[in-house]
């Protein structure tokens, strides 16, 4: 599923009424942030079918996320924008608090050398912490189960409030809107099951 690099990608993006360029960008509880959001197709077809919130994309590789800049042309959605961006730097992007936020198919870094650049490692998940609403969600889904398992143990150690788990996302009774992103129609497909956590820091609320 790799994309060709695209070298003017990045500026096509940019120069797009639809990418976020000027920061700090003022979040509030009316947003949804994917940061990981890759073409964009699950993104897109949650900012279609809630026109009355805002949907931001942040992507770290310019050619993906063209992509997902041709969906929002293409649906002539209003509510959805691009920024390209490292999580590392989300305190410098955003301020504010957002009600959601999505992690999805997160690249799992499976060597042991690379866990803190896992998205789901703590030092990201004080970030979310920080850009989270009181009552805000974050959602995780992945493919792999390693990452899965590393996110519990994570999780676990900030002492973050886990909502619900579940290794079977597609077969389980949890209520949320959730649509197939490119990777995950095509594990749906290889009959792959899909991890999901619903969690967020009430836990730790006070203290």
């Amino acid at each position: 599923m790799r994309l060709r690099f695209n070298k003017n990608a990045e500026g096509m993006i940019n120069a797009s009424r639809f990418a976020i360029t000027s920061f700090p960008y003022e979040l509030n509880e009316n947003t949804v942030l994917e940061i990981g959001m890759g073409k964009g197709k699950m993104l897109a077809e949650l900012a279609k079918n809630n026109s009355n919130k805002v949907f931001i994309g942040m992507e770290k590789y310019s050619t993906p996320a063209l992509s997902a800049l041709r969906k929002i042309e293409k649906e002539s959605l209003n509510n959805m924008y691009i920024l390209i961006g490292d999580a590392n730097l989300l305190d410098k992007y955003f301020i504010g608090k957002t009600s959601t936020i999505w992690l999805t198919f997160s690249d799992p870094w499976p060597k042991k050398r690379h866990f803190k650049r896992r998205l789901v490692y703590r030092y990201f998940l004080r970030k979310y912490e920080d850009i989270l609403a009181t009552n805000g969600i974050v959602y995780f889904k992945s493919d792999n189960d390693d990452l899965y398992e590393f996110a519990l143990e994570e999780l676990a150690y900030i002492k973050a409030n886990i909502i619900y788990k579940t290794t079977d996302l597609h077969n389980c009774n949890f209520e949320i809107e959730n649509h197939f992103t490119d990777y995950e129609t095509k594990f749906f497909e290889q009959k792959k099951n899909i991890n999901f956590i619903a969690f967020n820091f009430q836990n730790k609320k006070g203290k």
